[in-house]
């Protein structure tokens, strides 16, 4: 196995690192909430896509990227001082010695406080609240939409002419997913081929 230090990363290398990231944090969390939907969402979506994807979620819903960012520090704060806080606390305490090797934990303890992988467990931590987060969305969005009735909240002008008065749930470069009221299933339109204007209809936020 080889082992890649860390003095030997890059500028360049972070930079791959956290584009490959960001491409497979897109393609998981997208992949897992429209497929709630019952949609194949690997059929419609590109590399690009899946980059832009997370980036896109986060700076269009400031109250999702609070609610990660307080958790993401939550979890930071545990893992990264009041474990080390809570063994410091009983490691005194003579019960605790009775129980467990001082000598071996104070080690163990010792070891994790040196290793420098903090950046990679942060991003898995990341990882897994960001796909929770869209899991939940989707649970919650079917839910909602499968016992109250669908309102639309914009407006399609198709290339003949036509409109269509639909309930968004995303986007990216190609295609367009939305409810149509009554149906209870995602359709996804192709934009460039069918669509000639897709207007946001004001009044109708819920």
């Amino acid at each position: 196995m080889i082992k890649i230090e860390k003095d030997k990363l890059g500028l360049q290398d972070y930079f791959y690192i956290g584009y490959l990231y960001l491409i497979v944090l897109g393609i998981v969390s997208d992949a897992i909430f429209y497929g709630i939907f019952g949609v194949s969402y690997l059929n419609y979506t590109t590399i690009l896509d899946a980059l832009i994807s997370p980036i896109s979620l986060l700076t269009n819903n400031w109250h999702i990227s609070l609610i990660l960012t307080i958790m993401f520090w939550l979890m930071y704060m545990y893992f990264n001082n009041w474990m080390f806080k809570l063994y410091a606390y009983l490691r005194v305490k003579k019960w605790y010695q009775k129980i467990y090797n001082i000598e071996k934990w104070d080690k163990k303890y010792e070891h994790l406080a040196k290793k420098e992988n903090k950046l990679t467990g942060l991003m898995f931590i990341f990882f897994l609240l960001f796909v929770s987060m869209r899991t939940g969305m989707a649970l919650g969005t079917k839910s909602k939409y499968a016992k109250k009735e669908i309102i639309p909240n914009y407006t399609l002008v198709f290339k003949d002419n036509t409109k269509l008065d639909v309930r968004k749930v995303g986007q990216n470069s190609a295609y367009f997913f939305y409810f149509i009221p009554g149906e209870q299933v995602i359709t996804a339109t192709p934009i460039a081929d069918n669509l000639k204007q897709i207007k946001v209809l004001k009044n109708k936020k819920k």
